[in-house]
């Protein structure tokens, strides 16, 4: 790198071959496969944090999403009165005996232990971190555990690949729904972002800056309902703080700015207009989404002529949804010899009937 001393070059070379040393022997170790091991029990109650009340994030090592947990979340559910309650399981009546089963535990290669590494101000990676168990410290999961759930989203994620594979054979009506919610989502949020940079650049433009229609819509913390609240705000950052954090010193250090700027009353006041907040915001999106779907009908964009032929035919559409046919043309009108107006009789034909004469094609 130019501009780095070749001592230091050589030190960063180095720590990145260890780096990738230390995740291809992660990647190669795997935990025992016995499931009556009292340990591989012990992993798959605690992978379950349901059950177990061990918690996870997930984050990056390696250049692979893995799940990480706190030593206290663990040895809170190695105390607790659930897992008194398993049977099989190896006893942890004390906090001594609940560290001795966590060392067990990461002898087995069930998890290891782990440590943060910033890459940036503002971005950080998990390591391998080798050492015995101690409380504050993070641990990565290896044991993957019960893999029912993955198998049951890998199975619906298939079956709906194929139901849009199969949209030719969909009923008209399951058609025409998909095209409309479709054309509703993309109208609106391209409208939204156009009418946000625009009132973007009036606020720079008089001298109001970083000021946003909308301003957490893009962010990746927020839910779908808080993307939609502030109405108005500056596009700050959002900070995520949890217990996982509270151990690192380079991130409190990096978060303290904003915790100081805030008030602890604002704070708690936040904490308890939560669910408000957030009913709040899920109104926004209904009333902004309603907005659109009300603004694309009075536009035509659910006109039958629209409607795309890969989505249905118009003979299709005009036999089953008749609304959507355009208007008849009443000044071509057929009269009798007494100029008195012919009524046309008879039903309309079915586009999907089968052929009155055996020998007529389509």
């Amino acid at each position: 790198v130019e501009g780095t001393p070749p001592g230091s070059l050589l030190q960063l070379m180095s720590a990145a071959v260890q780096r990738q040393r230390s995740g291809a022997a992660a990647k190669r170790t795997v935990p025992a496969q016995n499931k009556d091991d009292p340990l591989r029990k012990v992993a798959d109650w605690l992978r379950d944090a349901k059950r177990s009340g061990v918690t996870t994030r997930e984050a990056v090592q390696y250049d692979r999403r893995v799940d990480y947990f706190k030593g206290t979340k663990l040895l809170e559910a190695l105390t607790s009165a659930k897992f008194k309650q398993q049977k099989g399981f190896p006893k942890a009546a004390t906090k001594e005996q609940a560290v001795a089963l966590a060392n067990q535990l990461m002898r087995a290669q069930y998890f290891h232990r782990s440590q943060r590494v910033f890459i940036s101000a503002r971005r950080w990676e998990l390591e391998i971190n080798h050492g015995t168990f101690e409380e504050d410290g993070l641990y990565t999961w290896i044991h993957e555990g019960s893999q029912t759930r993955l198998y049951v989203l890998c199975g619906l994620t298939l079956a709906g690949a194929l139901m849009l594979c199969m949209i030719q054979i969909w009923p008209i009506w399951m058609k025409i729904g998909l095209w409309w919610c479709s054309v509703t989502f993309l109208t609106t949020f391209s409208a939204l972002c156009i009418v946000r940079l625009l009132l973007f650049c009036l606020m720079f433009a008089v001298g109001f800056r970083g000021i946003w229609l909308f301003p957490n819509l893009f962010d990746d913390n927020q839910t779908f309902a808080g993307s939609f609240m502030p109405i108005m705000g500056r596009a700050e950052p959002v900070v995520v703080a949890d217990e996982y954090d509270s151990d690192d010193d380079e991130l409190r250090r990096i978060r303290k700015k904003k915790t100081d700027e805030e008030p602890n009353k604002e704070g708690a006041k936040r904490a308890q207009d939560q669910e408000p907040a957030f009913q709040f915001g899920l109104i926004n999106a209904i009333v902004l989404f309603g907005v659109g779907l009300i603004a694309c009908w009075n536009m035509g964009f659910f006109d039958g002529d629209n409607v795309p032929d890969f989505v249905a035919r118009h003979e299709d559409l005009t036999f089953y949804f008749p609304t959507l046919a355009p208007p008849e043309n009443t000044t071509e009108v057929k009269l009798d010899a007494d100029g008195n107006p012919i009524e046309e009789e008879g039903e309309p034909a079915d586009p999907f009937a089968a052929p009155a004469d055996e020998n007529e094609r389509y």
